[in-house]
């Protein structure tokens, strides 16, 4: 227990280093205790949304539906909070957001083309159905009285109840196993008698779950859904996604759960800190996709360099000591 905790905290330093970074470049400004406070709130809702996109990943999907299955669940969420307060934003964002998964994993299991492909198609729809919903103004306000999960203490809690969900199925569930099986190698786990596109369509549901989560937050922080058209809402999926590629190389350091909370800080403080020293829009979204190219090519090339490394290691070994 005691190693687990010493590696988890290693892991922290990464954040650490990058917020030192920021520090150095405008103290006045990173040296308010409220910066990392208000950087520590923004990583909840990505956080929560990375557990999501964890379960469709691990089975080798990708889901560009997420983002646009959070705005339609925010939207119909917000529509009815005003008929039926709190109970009807809750209801509402998670039962839209289970069916609409239910009906996404329901067309990969049936159409068996690439999820890529799939999900880029669904996504184009989900966006359309999002505008119809949204009515003329093309977004749902929620009363301020109905908004009080966006913010401390609530959002903390559930944050903690999340991870705490996503790490019993993560860890301690024999659909997690199946679910890595399938993602490993698809045709071996079917020959071992595991039903995957079964496991594929529950990893499809259980991570709806978190993506209602993730509307209920994203509506109750800004107040607001608008709705997204032209992919526009892609771009909530590949933070989470970072933050999935780096929690896997930090694997051998901390729990996936941890990880994946420790990458999203890292990811917030470097685009918190881009905002905070002016940088403009376009050069935030240049350094969003370097950095994910960059987290790609390492989660993709991690065993060639730990290969390296390790050859690199025993050389050293083995030359003759003077």
């Amino acid at each position: 227990m005691k190693n687990v905790i010493v590696k988890t905290c290693k892991t922290l330093l990464l954040p650490v280093i990058v917020y030192a970074i920021f520090l150095a470049v405008d103290f006045d400004r990173f040296s308010n205790l409220s910066c990392i406070y208000t950087i520590f709130l923004q990583s909840i809702i990505p956080a929560i949304t990375a557990y999501a996109v964890s379960f469709g990943y691990i089975c080798g999907i990708f889901d560009f539906t997420v983002g646009s299955r959070i705005i339609i669940s925010g939207l119909v969420g917000g529509i009815l909070s005003a008929q039926y307060g709190m109970p009807g934003l809750i209801i509402g964002c998670m039962t839209v957001s289970i069916l609409l998964a239910a009906v996404t994993g329901l067309a990969n299991w049936l159409l068996k083309i690439p999820s890529l492909v799939l999900t880029m198609a669904l996504t184009m729809i989900y966006e359309i159905v999002g505008k119809n919903i949204s009515g003329q103004f093309s977004f749902v306000s929620i009363n301020y009285d109905y908004a009080y999960l966006g913010a401390a203490p609530y959002i903390i809690i559930i944050l903690v109840l999340s991870a705490a969900i996503f790490y019993f199925i993560y860890n301690q569930t024999r659909f997690s196993y199946h679910m890595r099986a399938v993602g490993s190698n698809e045709n071996v786990a079917k020959n071992s008698g595991i039903r995957t596109q079964l496991v594929k369509w529950l990893s499809f549901v259980l991570g709806g779950i978190f993506v209602g989560i993730s509307a209920i937050l994203t509506i109750s922080q800004s107040g607001s859904m608008g709705a997204q058209v032209n992919l526009g809402s892609v771009t909530l999926f590949f933070k989470p996604l970072m933050g999935i590629l780096i929690a896997l190389v930090m694997q051998r350091f901390c729990n996936m759960t941890f990880g994946i909370f420790i990458s999203q800080l890292m990811i917030n403080t470097i685009f918190i800190g881009l905002i905070a020293i002016g940088m403009p829009d376009t050069f935030q979204n240049v350094i969003l996709g370097f950095f994910l190219l960059v987290v790609m090519v390492l989660s993709n090339n991690i065993d060639r360099v730990k290969a390296f490394l390790r050859k690199k290691k025993n050389r050293i070994a083995e030359q003759p000591q003077m």
